[in-house]
């Protein structure tokens, strides 16, 4: 998948063009990793616009996305609604400068990415209602529908080993390349024995501290950016939620604890998942510290670093002590 650079002036012209919604203020830019995303004020409304690179088959599963989160939104999760384009289709398409280009638009949600609360937030408390309703989440995923086509990329927790070795020759830090060569070891002796046990299912994949929305009363406000559902590891979903918490306490431990004590009172965990839980939490950790690293020459770099600030010391403090190979209580 292509990366994609608009100018906030040329994204408001393409959201006026598939969706008639023309911006009564300059659109604010959002950071994303591939996509080009904005805050746009209509007159009264307030809506998050994304527009992304696409191609017929990329367009097949973009929109497929957008239609499971609608779907979750009408159902009473905390995620947000779906605007049609003018044609009727839940993402819209354009051609710019000879790309294709799908831009999907729903309602503002205010909230606050709970990353950027600093020391008001309450980890342990925040960890647990994090953890019930991404479990809650899970249960109606199971009777989504699946992607048109397999999907595979770089973040999924099923291919961690994979992708993380990979990336091992274009590691020049020693820090990280011994962080990957932990989590590899972790990910050989706890997950491998027991992966063939972990339930599949359809996965948001990326609840991290800026996908996830906090209220003014530190409760869930919004799940957002589904760009990363696929059909994986159940347990991947409150792991990688715990890995992006644990690295906003001075107790990460006690936070990667309670995602797993909220999720478990909505949806109790197999045995393999409750083997494999901490060993995945640090695995997703050293592949943030891995991706970004590789990838802190090219023009996403600043967003690079906010995502994987605090990590490596959060890997480090979850990794001491063996607590990791430690099967949840």
């Amino acid at each position: 998948m292509h990366t994609l650079t608009l100018t906030p002036r040329e994204a408001a012209r393409l959201l006026a063009e598939t969706h008639g919604l023309k911006a009564s203020e300059p659109l604010v830019p959002l950071g994303s990793e591939l996509a080009s995303t904005f805050h746009a004020t209509i007159g009264a409304r307030e809506v998050a616009v994304k527009l992304q690179a696409s191609s017929p088959k990329e367009l097949a599963v973009q929109r497929w996305r957008a239609a499971v989160a609608s779907r979750l939104s009408a159902q009473g999760h905390p995620v947000p609604s779906t605007l049609p384009a003018r044609d009727g289709t839940i993402v819209g398409t354009i051609t710019h400068n000879g790309r294709e280009v799908a831009i999907t638009v729903s309602e503002w949600i205010t909230g606050t990415p709970y990353g950027e609360l600093g020391e008001q937030l309450d980890t342990v408390a925040f960890g647990h209602a994090l953890g019930s309703a991404a479990a809650r989440l899970q249960a109606t995923l199971v009777g989504a529908q699946r992607p048109p086509r397999p999907i595979l990329h770089s973040w999924a927790a099923h291919t961690m080993t994979e992708t993380i070795t990979a990336h091992l020759p274009r590691i020049t830090d020693a820090t990280i390349a011994e962080i990957a060569a932990s989590a590899l070891d972790l990910l050989e002796r706890v997950v491998t024995p027991v992966a063939a046990e972990l339930p599949n299912t359809l996965v948001h994949q990326d609840l991290h501290d800026s996908n996830v929305l906090a209220d003014a009363d530190g409760g869930i406000a919004a799940f957002i950016d589904f760009d990363d559902m696929l059909v994986g590891w159940r347990v991947a979903e409150p792991a990688i939620a715990a890995a992006y918490l644990a690295r906003h306490t001075d107790d990460p431990r006690a936070a990667v604890d309670a995602v797993a004590a909220g999720w478990e009172a909505a949806l109790p965990f197999a045995e393999a998942e409750r083997r494999a839980y901490r060993a995945l939490v640090l695995a997703r950790l050293a592949l943030n510290a891995v991706i970004w690293h590789v990838r802190a020459g090219d023009d996403r770099a600043a967003y690079g670093e906010l995502r994987s600030a605090g990590t490596v010391h959060t890997f480090h403090a979850l990794l001491a002590d063996g607590w990791a190979e430690e099967e949840l209580a």
